[in-house]
């Protein structure tokens, strides 16, 4: 059993945020518009976690619309970028008192700046603007790394950001009759992400 920095609640059904103001939310196919798809993982085990009680929102976004509330339970969500700027940033607070991770202070934030382009569909689909990630900032009081898989924002539903929090995972039991088992388990990644910098306010 693994003991978390913070409560961590079975799977369910992963949570799609609603956009906030300002930020194009139209389209018909797939994802149904140009919004990157965000996932939570452990950086202990690389798995995908589940938070139940993180506040997370777009800084200075019109409406101070919350994306995620705390005790809603999500392990994913689309976020979606502001097309009238080059830049979107979006803070995560962590509201977990008995584990004294509810203090402002160790709030993390995620810079992302982009290109944006219009991209004409279809007549019954419309239009909707494609974002293409140039480059990224993220501080690192929980969170511990963040990747873009692929830079490229489209309507197809994909997961491109990978949100690494860190965690404490109990020592595993060495297995004397195989002390090296596992060891090369999972070497070899398809491909390399793209990085951003490290403890940026």
């Amino acid at each position: 059993m693994r003991s978390l920095l913070w409560p961590v609640m079975a799977m369910v059904t992963a949570f799609v945020g609603m956009g906030f103001c300002g930020c194009n939310t139209q389209g018909c196919t797939d994802n149904r518009s140009a919004l990157p798809l965000m996932g939570f993982y452990s950086n202990a085990t690389g798995a995908r976690m589940m938070l139940d009680s993180l506040d997370l929102g777009g800084v200075d976004a019109p409406c101070d619309t919350l994306l995620v509330h705390s005790g809603q339970s999500v392990n994913s969500l689309y976020i979606p970028f502001r097309y009238d700027r080059d830049e979107t940033a979006f803070y995560f607070h962590y509201d977990y008192p008995s584990q004294g991770l509810d203090d402002p202070a160790l709030n993390d934030t995620i810079t992302f700046r982009y290109t944006t382009e219009p991209y004409f569909a279809s007549e019954e689909c419309g239009a909707f603007y494609i974002y293409t990630i140039r480059s990224f900032d993220y501080t690192t009081h929980i969170i511990e790394k963040v990747e873009v898989v692929d830079s490229v924002i489209n309507n197809i539903d994909m997961e491109r950001i990978k949100v690494y929090f860190r965690v404490v995972e109990p020592d595993e039991p060495e297995n004397p009759d195989n002390p090296d088992e596992g060891d090369d388990a999972g070497d070899g990644p398809v491909e390399e992400p793209m990085t951003g910098r490290r403890g940026v306010s």
